[in-house]
């Protein structure tokens, strides 16, 4: 077998599955819309599930407000709900 067949079929396997792929994380956006859900957090919530993460108002060391989520992928969000209303 030619060695340059060799290499090139791989590069050519690898830019479809590429591509299939690129395609794919773009239909799953459209279909799901973060922005139709309502949004939940720092205003009303001091911990948060937000669809896809759950979040917490934490505090710096500097004394200012900030917060932090867990970083989970999701293809598909949830219902955000407020875990812990700031009373």
């Amino acid at each position: 077998m030619n060695p340059k067949k060799i290499i090139i079929f791989p590069v050519i396997i690898f830019l479809i599955l590429f591509t299939v792929g690129m395609l794919l994380s773009t239909i799953i956006e459209i279909d799901n819309p973060k922005s139709t859900l309502p949004v939940i957090g720092l205003d009303n919530c001091s911990v948060w599930y937000d669809g896809c993460n759950t979040c917490t108002i934490i505090t710096n060391p500097e004394g200012t407000e900030d917060f932090a989520c867990t970083k989970m992928a999701c293809s598909e969000y949830e219902m955000p709900i407020c875990l812990e209303p700031i009373p």
